[in-house]
């Protein structure tokens, strides 16, 4: 059923690998995220276990497509599941099974009774191990997230501390909704906001104060003209101390969660390695920032790739920093590049001594904007767009011929409100 709620508005055209989930924008489907790691187990734990996953709802047909990479884990996988419903903090039954091993791919057919829940961020998934029964990683699935330490401070500072942060955005309220935790800091905190508008690397002012303490729990309302820069990732928690007052950790808030390992490489391999990249888009500095973490041993190179989707082999954009397992930066692109960027067409690729062609890759396909009359999908509100809208037209929500799709104005009904919505927009590009 259609749920007008807390995400980015997406529809999915094919799922094969990660990289062949292609979003595009209609107004009843949604991309959402999920960072795994320890830290958000409850209790917590210590694990080195890390792991990524993006997550495609589509509330017309009650499901919910996945993609989870994981690596690192202190022993082997017992079970996963995707849990709920429970907010970050709280643990809950499980909802659904996922398969054993990585990479985790398929469809939730989910009951109606769960699509709010999932939409407000109140799902998580979790893998289990003989050590950590419980759960060893666990990854709140939501609108965006955030990874915090002192690396990412400008400049970096050496700190043991360390955080996570959970959003969800809701574009009809403008609104977020956050859940933010840390602790190791050198000295008490002494302040935190989320900052913008800047990419990694970049200082900026405050946006929005926080709360004391961890968790830090509430609501933001942002101004409509920094809807887009939010969502291309261009603000950051950044948490001050008294020993650090510029700020002791810091953490970039990013949709573009992009999970790498080996099936995306052309030939797949079987690599137990992964990574995860944390990407924003600086549209009008015309530069890509990363930070990018992978366990690949024997790295010899890496760099990002282009032109190419999912499946296709390219030559390479830009080179990455030496052999690292972290690696956190810009890229300055050219600003004839940029269409081929938002279009998803470049990808991370990680080369090692063992597989010198490509160990683990990840395809840059980035959250898309809200596009208010793009029920079809193309990225353009055209006459197919109209077709769909007509061909409902009338309709109420449960009825045959109804297409949650086309109710652009949320009334369960589809009509003249929904009409000059999308003519008010036909013919624009979507951003």
């Amino acid at each position: 059923m259609r749920s007008r709620n807390l995400c980015l508005s997406l529809t999915i055209v094919a799922a094969t690998a990660i990289g062949g989930i292609q979003p595009a924008l209609a107004t009843c489907r949604y991309q959402m995220v999920a960072l795994l790691n320890g830290t958000q187990e409850v209790p917590p734990n210590a694990s080195a276990g890390f792991g990524a996953g993006r997550f495609f709802i589509d509330t017309q047909a009650n499901t919910l497509t996945y993609y989870i990479v994981y690596s690192g884990l202190s022993a082997a996988e017992t079970a996963a599941h995707i849990h709920g419903p429970a907010d970050p903090g709280v643990n809950a039954g499980v909802l659904v099974g996922l398969p054993l091993g990585n990479v985790k791919t398929g469809v939730w057919n989910y009951p109606e009774a769960a699509e709010q829940d999932i939409l407000n961020g109140r799902t998580y998934v979790n893998v289990h191990t003989a050590n950590f029964p419980g759960g060893e990683i666990r990854g709140q699935i939501v609108t965006m997230v955030a990874d915090l330490d002192g690396n990412q401070e400008v400049p970096p500072v050496p700190t043991a501390g360390r955080g996570f942060g959970l959003f969800t955005v809701n574009t009809d309220t403008n609104t977020i909704r956050y859940y933010i935790a840390f602790g190791g800091l050198g000295a008490a905190e002494t302040a935190a906001h989320i900052h913008g508008l800047a990419p990694h690397g970049v200082n900026a002012g405050v946006m929005f104060g926080l709360p004391a303490g961890s968790p830090k729990v509430g609501v933001a309302v942002y101004n409509e003209a920094d809807e887009k820069a939010i969502l291309r990732g261009m603000t950051y928690v950044n948490i001050h101390s008294a020993n650090f007052p510029g700020g002791e950790i810091r953490g970039q808030i990013t949709p573009n969660l992009i999970p790498m390992d080996g099936t995306q490489e052309v030939p797949p391999n079987a690599s137990g390695a992964a990574g995860v990249q944390f990407l924003v888009l600086d549209e009008a500095g015309d530069r890509l920032t990363f930070d990018i973490r992978h366990n690949v041993a024997s790295e010899t190179a890496a760099h990002f790739h282009g032109f190419a989707p999912p499946g296709a082999n390219a030559g390479v954009l830009f080179g990455l920093a030496a052999p690292a397992a972290r690696k956190l930066g810009t890229w300055a692109y050219a600003a004839a590049q940029e269409d081929n960027i938002r279009a998803g067409l470049t990808y991370t690729n990680i080369h090692s001594t063992a597989f010198p062609g490509g160990e683990v890759r990840g395809q840059n396909v980035w959250a898309r904007l809200p596009c208010i009359g793009d029920i079809d999908g193309n990225g353009v509100v055209g006459q197919g767009d109209l077709g769909v809208l007509l061909g409902a037209f009338g309709k109420n929500a449960g009825e045959p011929g109804y297409d949650a799709c086309a109710d652009l104005d949320g009334n369960n009904n589809i009509g003249q409100g929904d009409l000059g919505l999308l003519l008010s927009n036909f013919g624009i590009n979507c951003p």
